[in-house]
């Protein structure tokens, strides 16, 4: 139990960094979180603790574009009143190929295969940071926010805490899934970017989104059991 609590703090403690680098640039090697497969099981996962899972997340260095790369490399295969999702398996190297910005961040991408289960390029047509923009301009308190799963899946968020800068412009947002008292679920944004982890034990939901452009997030699927284990 206490692994797995621990878990629980890295993951937090990871999404949370990476609003430094959201304010970089728009086209950074992202250091993300993340997932295993949704589906009820009698007792969570007991993941592994790693060094690499304590160590704080450095700050990414800001590295150009591809001279090839393309903002929205894959077309729309169905959609929700606020998120587009695409096919494109993003484990695959051809697809890696162009969701990275980079010759760095393809090598991470690749490198992580072995640690997640899934990828996938989803286009947000309202971010969080434009949710708390509406909230602002009407001065109604953010309850409730909507975050994208897999394959059209998509997670209600009840908001226990907020921590908004710049007038609202950036912040990290605190919450938990309804019904699950043990579940925890963080998003770090900076105007149209932004990133977030859903953590749910009793689903075996492990989710991380990494933002890849302004509206756009990568979301994965890791193995709790394997991410962050050092290499031989």
């Amino acid at each position: 139990m206490k692994k797995y609590l621990f878990l629980l703090a890295a993951l937090a403690l990871t999404i949370v960094a990476v609003v430094v680098p959201l304010q970089l640039a728009p086209q950074l090697n992202h250091q993300p979180v993340a997932q295993a497969q949704p589906g009820a099981t009698s007792s969570p996962p007991r993941p592994a603790v790693t060094n690499r899972m304590n160590s704080p997340v450095p700050t990414p260095a800001v590295l150009a574009n591809n001279p090839n790369f393309q903002p929205r490399p894959f077309p729309v295969a169905f959609e929700s009143a606020t998120v587009q999702w695409t096919l494109a398996d993003g484990r695959d190297t051809n697809v890696i190929r162009q969701l990275a910005h980079n010759p760095s961040e393809y090598g991470r991408m690749v490198t992580e295969n072995s640690e997640i289960f899934r990828r996938q390029l989803v286009y947000l047509k309202e971010t969080a940071g434009s949710v708390f923009e509406q909230a602002k301009l009407t001065g109604a308190a953010v309850a409730r926010l909507t975050l994208p799963g897999l394959d059209g899946q998509e997670f209600t968020v009840e908001v226990t805490r907020t921590d908004l800068r710049n007038g609202g412009s950036k912040g990290q947002i605190y919450g938990q899934l309804p019904d699950r008292p043990d579940s925890m679920v963080t998003v770090a944004f900076v105007n149209n970017r932004e990133a977030f982890t859903i953590i749910s034990p009793r689903d075996q939901i492990y989710l991380q989104a990494e933002s890849r452009e302004p509206g756009q997030v990568v979301i994965k699927s890791i193995n709790p059991q394997t991410y962050g284990i050092p290499r031989n």
